[in-house]
Parts: structure tokens; C-alpha cells; sequence
């Protein structure tokens, strides 16, 4: 049995190669995934990304949370050490000197940049940090009194400054004009000026803890002769409210960028969900090849049963064959993981996905995974053939063999019916949900299971195909001849559709899904927003306090609030929060108060969403106790319970109860409402005039600003582009096997028409036709799936309206590939064989 199980693979060795590299391609990128997953680990526990290892201070001090897991994630703050607590560990024995130090922003600003964005942020810190930092100065002196900073190299060469200039810094208090003293380079560690991607302004150490507020760490200089350890365990035990940290674990305590964490926590979540994507592709897409494959092969099986082979025997054969598939597939994994851990880590590298000290590597543990996957999906998708290849009795194989069985399985028939009644149920469930998070779930859940429903369904659509399309055979011997090979073998038909129908519903979904939500929150948020005009900065840096003031002062307004981003935790969740001015929510929002009124939001108040105060137990005028994002409690009362979208934040918080707290006290946005009869127009310029935050400083009207806010939305396009290349690439990759496949099982039945007399170009167009009505059936099975599943994505985000987000380019882009896909497939292996002499290739057959 190993013998003719090896004979017959090797035989097959052509059509078992493509799918050896589909099963390998998915496990490779499981592979790549978890490498990479590890790698980005490493760079948190280890701190090989850290920005400030502050190797000038033997011990370091930080606040200990009263819950740490907020500030882990990418929106957390460090907290603050009270001035209490820093007074306290001057005090204790072994203690020589300390240097307290609380970054906030500081941008550089000249007439045509603001230098720091999203991306690389720029902090103000106070000098006595870079020297704990050991940073060198490269040119000038130190900043000794207010007005005076020292910059970093790569900021200094880019704004074109340098020692005994002026320049302005934009803080959360306003622009300052200031002289550059020096210019700072690297330190003694591997961190370089000031770490990795953020910029770096230095102040007097007055001026810095001025504008800082309360310290987030303490470096401590032991006495002369003190072990730093043995300090650290006093320090310890004296002031248990503090960690405690020496050697390499001082880099843990100056984390300020954000990007970092995104980076690190965001990327393997990336590429897990696509690889679990492509794994789930290949076991449909093998299952697909197996089943034709196995009717391919129902003549060479039924004479096995006539000459004596036992069920059990011809099971083994098809079990045997998958099973070499796996394990070279296993092998091929490895190898594929190794080389797309490295091009993957390039690729992320190139578009700023990496964080700073990464270091790819083929993982033991991810090689082991992806050996076992690789080799697990080609016999479980292979099962259902397996058992079906030595079902049949003896006799009947025979039959079977000489005529196709143009019945839908009943299995995949009553899965399918079952997928598309769960998909109807949802849409359902959506529909009357709309603007729940329960109607986001059910329409994301129903937008894949409508694709799945629609390749289920495959060969009972084309079971009722050829009845409509029987008009058509009166067009000539091409049509009648499609027609009838259509209604002769549904069940090729049908597989050659699924893998099509597949790949233009997942390439829709994935390209058009992030659209899709983008606009819809933002028109929603439109909807819930009454501001006439809004003031932003810089994206990703924003507007200090003083543009509110200078915004007030503008003839013709009658209201301006500024906003602050940021999250909160209740019982667990992570709550999307707004810092807000209390007594401007009225007049900038429009926000239905379900109990309470606006007038009793103030200082120490708390206005909640409604759906989340009933998911958290909270009542209105309830006393509760959120988790700031730096860990630490914000005490509250529930003020005021309203009704908005999924859009919009679940709390808002008066500002100054939580932004003295959070590094960057800069507002998002400024929102304006204006006088009846003021003109628009008018008031945005001269508030483009008074604000002074830098030269991005824009000022759009609402409409103008809620496109902007689905645009930057949709920056990260290329996270999505890379999904469908990868994905929507697979699914094609697979769809093509299986198209060749079928193409090739069918040179018998080619060398049979050239023999009754067919010319070569009727052969041709018979292939074509098939294959431009297959592809298009596809191209509409699957683009329907997908285009109902994102409607009831919009409407459910809305809870309104469905908002379109389908460009008709994008979409037509996508089908045209789709049949260019079908097409290519079908006509290079039918030109292969026609070739053949007919009467050989009909032996053959």
C-alpha cells in the first residue's frame, strides 16, 4: 500500500505541487506571524526598544498604580509620584540626591513645519534628565534659565537652527518664543538622543518642572559607598506606593511613546488574523481540490474495487496521498516562514511598523506550530473525499465513474441553507439592533457567513443554472455545447465557482470594511456634533489652552470647548472617554439626556452613555470609582445619562478633573458654535488669525471637519492593502489551482469533441464561455455576499442610514481580476491539452 500510495503521488506529482504550496504559504505566514509576534515581545519584556534607559542613575523611582493594566496598554499614562512621596525618599537613609522629571509636549515650530507629529512625537524634558541620560552635547552649552532649550540633532538640522538662535516651541500652554543654547547627540547607551522615534526639547530644570507639574519618576544618586541594591530594598520597604527599579529594569520607567506599544501589541494581531484567514482558505480551498479530485480519479478507483481492493484500502490510498501532501508541505512551511519573517519584517520596517530594537528571527516553537498545521489541514480537509472514495460498492464506482453525478451534496446543500439562515438572522438582528454594539457584532458576523452560505450553495445554484440559461443553445454549437457540459457536471462547475465566488467576497470585505466603518462613524459623530466650526493643529500634536481663550475672543462666537482623547476602565472595559468643559457640552453637542440635565455636569461630575451605565450596574446620581489611564481611581458622580452612537465616547469627564494628570494636556480639537447671523466665513479667518498654534493650524466648517476625520481614518490604508494582497492574493492563488485542475481532468472529454468533428476553435470557445459565465457568477455571488454584509455594517454603526463606501473603480478593479483570474486559469492548461493527439488523449482520459 506505501508502495502505490508513493507511485500514484509521484505520478500526480504535478497537480499535488500547487497545492503543496497553497497549504505551505498559509502555515509559512502562521510561522512568520508567531516569529515575529515573539520578536515584538521581546522588545516590551527585555526594553530593547526603550527610549530612555537612564544609565546615569543607579536607582530609579515611579509611582506604583492602583491597577497596572491600563497602563500597558497604547492609550495608558504613567503615574504620577505624589510631592509627598518625593519629599518622603529625599528622606531616606542612603539617599544623596534625587532629580524628580515629568516630560510634556514641546514641538519646535517655524513658518512652514511643526516638527512632531502622530508618528514622532516631541517631548519637553528638563536638562538634568539628559544628563542622568548621559546624553552628549554636540555644540553650545546647557539651558541654565527660562526661554533657553537645548534640541536634538535630527530636529535641530531639519528646522535649520542651530546654538545663539531663536525659534518658537509650541507647549500645552501656548507658543513661547525661545533661544536654541545647544544642540544634544547621543548618550553613552544604544538608546541615542533622547531614544528611538520621539524628539526631544530640553529646558532649565526650573522651567521643565514648572511646566511638567508632578514627577514621574525619581532618580536617586546613593551616598558614596551605598549598594544600589541594598538602597533599593530600603527605598522599597520605607515607601511601599513606589516600584523600585535598578539594572536593566530602569528602562521601564520613562515609556512616553505611544507608537512603540501600538507597534508591539498591534502588529501581531495583523498578521495572526490574516494567517488564520489563509489557513482557513487553504482547508476550504483543499477540501474543494480533494472532493474533484477524488471524482477525477473515480474510474482509477473503481477498477481497484472490481480487481478486489477493500474499502478500507482505497481509503487509505487518498488518506496516504494527503498525508505526504502535509508532509512536504510541513517542510516547505518552515522554510517559507523563515524567508517571510525576514521580507515581512523589511516590509513593516519600510512603512515605520517596527518598534525600535526589534530583531526577527525564526522562532522553534512558531517552526513547530506551523510543521503542524501545515501538515493537519491537507488530511482534515481531505477527510470528507477520504470517506467517500471507498463508499461506493464495486458496480456502482463503475457507474459512477462513466456518469457524473450531477446531484448537490446534501450535506453541503443543508450546511449551506443553515449558514444563510444564521447570515438572515443577523441581518435581522442588525437591522433591529441598529446603533447597538449588539448590531455591530451580528453585521460583522453576517458579512463572512454570507460569503461562506454563497460557496455552500455553489453547486445547487448551478444545479438550476442551465435551465436559464437553455435559451442560449439555440445561439449556435459553442452555446449548446457550454450548456450541456454545464448541466453534465454541476458539481465541477460548482467547485470551480466557490474558490472565485470566495475570492471576490473576501477581497471586497477586506478592501471596503475599513471605508465602510470610517464613514459611517464619522457621519454618525457628524450627527451627534452641533459645533459650527472646529480649529484642529497639527494631526497628532493639537492645540494648547490658549487657543480656547484666543477663540473666545473672536466677534461672533458664541461658544468654544476644547477636547481631550483619552480612555477610562469601570468594571474592566476600556471606556472611550473625552475630557470636556462642562458648561459647553450643550451648546457643541448634540446629545440626548436620558436622565439628568446638562446643567448639573460640572466639576467632580461624570456623564455617561446610557447603554454602558446599564452594562457597568451605574445609576444616575451614583457615586462610582473609574481607572484614569494611568491606574490610579477617578472618583465621580453620575451627572447626566445620555443617548449617542457607537461613535461617540461612553464617558465624558470635566477636563481638569483628569488632564493635570496625562502627559499631553493638548486639546484635540477646538469646537465652535457661533452668534445667530454671525458669518462663517468671516469668523474663520480671524480665528485663523488669533489662534497661534503653527502653520497647520486649519479651520473647517462641520462638514469639512467630519470628512477629515474619515480620511485619517483611512490613513493606515496600507495595513489593509497588505490583508487583500495577502488574503484576496491566496484565495486567487487557490482559485487557480482548483481551475486547473478542473481544466486538466477534462482533456478526454476535449480530445472527444475534436474527434465528433469539433474544430479547435470551438473547443476554445467552449472554455471561454464557460469560464467568462463561471467567473462572472462568481464575481456577482461573491460581490453581492459582500456589498449586503457591509451595508448592514454601515447601517448598523448609524443606526440610520447606509453610508456607501464602495468606490464603483475600486470594486470594479476587483471583479475585473476576479475573471481575469477565471479566464487565465482555464485557457493555459486547455491549450496544453489540445495539443495532445485526440485519439491518445482520449486513451489517456
Amino acid at each position: 500500500m506505501i508502495a502505490l500510495v508513493l507511485r500514484g503521488a509521484a505520478e500526480r506529482a504535478g497537480a499535488l505541487a500547487v497545492s503543496v504550496l497553497t497549504v505551505a504559504l498559509g502555515a509559512g505566514l502562521a510561522v512568520a506571524a508567531l516569529s515575529l509576534q515573539a520578536a515584538a515581545d521581546r522588545v516590551a519584556d527585555e526594553g530593547t526598544g526603550a527610549a530612555w534607559r537612564l544609565e546615569g542613575a543607579p536607582v530609579v523611582v515611579v509611582a506604583r498604580p492602583d491597577r497596572v493594566e491600563p497602563t500597558t496598554t497604547p492609550s495608558g499614562e504613567p503615574p504620577r509620584l505624589d510631592p509627598a512621596t518625593v519629599a518622603a525618599l529625599g528622606e531616606v537613609p542612603g539617599v544623596d540626591a534625587l532629580t524628580p522629571a515629568a516630560p510634556f509636549p514641546a514641538y519646535v515650530v517655524t513658518g512652514e513645519r511643526t516638527f512632531g507629529d502622530q508618528r514622532y512625537r516631541s517631548w519637553g524634558h528638563s536638562w538634568d534628565l539628559a544628563e542622568t541620560e548621559r546624553l552628549t552635547l554636540e555644540r553650545g552649552r546647557p539651558p541654565r534659565s527660562e526661554g533657553e532649550v537645548v534640541l536634538d540633532s535630527r530636529t535641530a538640522a531639519e528646522a535649520g537652527v542651530a546654538p545663539g538662535d531663536r525659534t518658537r516651541v509650541l507647549t500645552a500652554e501656548g507658543m513661547a518664543d525661545a533661544v536654541v543654547t545647544g544642540v544634544v547627540g547621543a548618550g553613552t547607551g544604544e538608546a541615542g538622543t533622547g531614544g528611538g522615534r520621539d524628539r526631544a526639547v530640553f529646558f532649565a530644570p526650573e522651567a521643565a518642572a514648572a511646566a511638567g507639574g508632578d514627577a514621574v519618576l525619581a532618580a536617586v544618586r546613593p551616598v558614596e559607598g551605598t549598594d544600589p541594591d541594598a538602597l533599593a530594598e530600603v527605598i522599597g520597604a520605607e515607601l511601599p506606593q513606589v516600584r523600585v527599579l535598578t539594572g536593566a529594569a530602569r528602562s521601564e520607567a520613562l515609556q512616553v511613546d505611544r507608537t512603540e506599544r501600538e507597534l508591539a501589541s498591534g502588529m501581531g494581531r495583523v498578521l495572526g488574523t490574516v494567517s488564520g484567514l489563509l489557513l482557513a482558505l487553504a482547508a476550504v480551498m483543499v477540501a474543494n481540490q480533494s472532493a474533484m479530485t477524488v471524482r477525477r480519479r473515480a474510474r482509477e478507483f473503481a477498477l481497484l474495487r472490481l480487481i478486489g481492493a477493500a474499502p478500507g484500502q482505497v481509503r487509505r490510498l487518498v488518506a496516504g496521498e494527503a498525508l505526504i501532501l502535509g508532509c512536504v508541505a510541513a517542510v516547505l512551511a518552515c522554510a517559507t516562514g523563515a524567508v517571510l519573517t525576514v521580507a515581512l519584517a523589511a516590509f513593516f520596517d519600510a512603512m515605520g511598523g517596527l518598534p525600535d530594537g526589534f530583531d526577527p528571527g525564526l522562532e522553534p516553537s512558531a517552526a513547530v506550530t506551523g510543521a503542524v498545521l501545515a501538515l493537519a489541514v491537507p488530511v482534515l480537509a481531505g477527510w470528507s473525499a477520504v470517506r467517500g472514495a471507498g463508499r461506493t460498492a464495486p458496480i456502482e464506482a463503475v457507474r459512477t465513474a462513466q456518469v457524473p453525478d450531477t446531484a448537490p451534496s446534501r450535506a453541503r446543500a443543508a450546511a449551506g441553507v443553515l449558514s444563510l439562515g444564521v447570515a438572515a438572522a443577523a441581518l435581522a438582528a442588525s437591522w433591529a439592533m441598529a446603533g447597538s454594539q449588539g448590531a455591530v457584532v451580528a453585521a460583522f458576523t453576517a458579512a463572512p457567513v454570507l460569503v461562506l452560505a454563497g460557496a455552500l450553495l455553489a453547486p445547487a445554484l448551478c444545479a438550476g443554472a442551465p435551465a436559464l440559461l437553455r435559451p442560449l443553445t439555440r445561439r449556435g454549437a459553442v452555446a449548446f455545447l457550454t450548456v450541456g457540459e454545464a448541466r453534465a457536471h454541476t458539481r465541477r462547475v460548482a467547485g470551480v465557482l466557490t474558490p472565485l465566488a470566495v475570492t471576490m467576497g473576501i477581497a471586497c470585505l477586506l478592501l471596503f470594511q475599513g471605508a465602510t466603518v470610517s464613514r459611517a462613524q464619522a457621519h454618525s459623530y457628524g450627527e451627534r456634533l452641533a459645533a459650527d466650526l472646529v480649529v484642529s493643529g497639527a494631526e497628532g500634536v493639537g492645540l494648547p489652552e490658549s487657543a480656547v481663550d484666543a477663540a473666545r475672543a473672536v466677534p461672533g462666537v458664541a461658544a468654544v470647548g476644547g477636547f481631550r482623547q483619552t480612555v477610562t476602565f469601570g468594571s474592566g472595559a476600556t471606556l472611550p472617554t473625552h475630557l470636556v468643559d462642562p458648561a459647553t457640552v450643550p451648546d457643541l453637542y448634540r446629545l440626548e439626556a436620558v436622565r439628568g440635565a446638562w446643567t448639573d455636569f460640572d466639576a467632580g461630575g461624570v456623564a455617561v452613555n446610557a447603554a454602558t451605565a446599564q452594562r457597568e450596574g451605574w445609576r444616575h446620581g451614583d457615586d462610582i470609582t473609574l481607572t484614569g489611564p494611568d491606574g490610579d481611581p477617578v472618583p465621580a458622580r453620575v451627572a447626566v445619562l445620555y443617548r449617542a452612537g457607537l461613535d461617540f465616547p461612553e464617558v465624558l469627564l470635566p477636563r481638569a478633573d483628569l488632564a493635570p494628570r496625562m502627559l499631553d494636556a493638548m486639546d484635540a480639537a477646538v469646537y465652535v458654535a457661533l452668534e445667530p447671523g454671525a458669518d462663517p466665513a468671516d469668523v474663520a479667518r480671524h480665528l485663523e488669525r488669533e489662534v497661534d498654534a503653527g502653520p497647520a493650524l486649519l479651520v473647517a466648517d462641520r462638514a469639512g471637519h467630519v470628512a477629515a476625520m474619515a480620511d485619517r481614518a483611512e490613513e493606515d490604508g496600507w495595513i489593509t492593502t497588505f490583508m487583500v494582497a495577502l488574503v484576496a492574493g491566496f484565495a486567487g492563488i487557490a482559485a487557480v489551482n482548483t481551475l486547473v485542475v478542473s481544466v486538466a481532468a477534462r482533456s478526454r472529454t476535449f480530445a472527444l469533441l475534436r474527434l465528433v468533428g469539433a474544430s479547435r476553435r470551438q473547443v476554445v470557445g467552449v472554455v471561454v464561455a464557460e469560464a467568462l459565465t463561471v467567473s462572472l457568477a462568481g464575481v456577482v455571488l461573491g460581490g453581492v455576499a459582500a456589498l449586503v454584509g457591509l451595508a448592514a455594517v454601515g447601517h448598523a454603526l448609524t443606526g440610520d442610514t447606509v453610508v456607501p463606501a464602495v468606490p464603483m473603480g475600486g470594486f470594479l478593479g476587483v471583479a475585473a481580476t476576479v475573471v481575469a483570474l477565471g479566464l487565465v486559469a482555464s485557457l493555459v492548461p486547455m491549450i496544453a491539452a489540445l495539443r495532445a493527439r485526440p485519439l491518445r488523449a482520449a486513451a489517456d482520459g
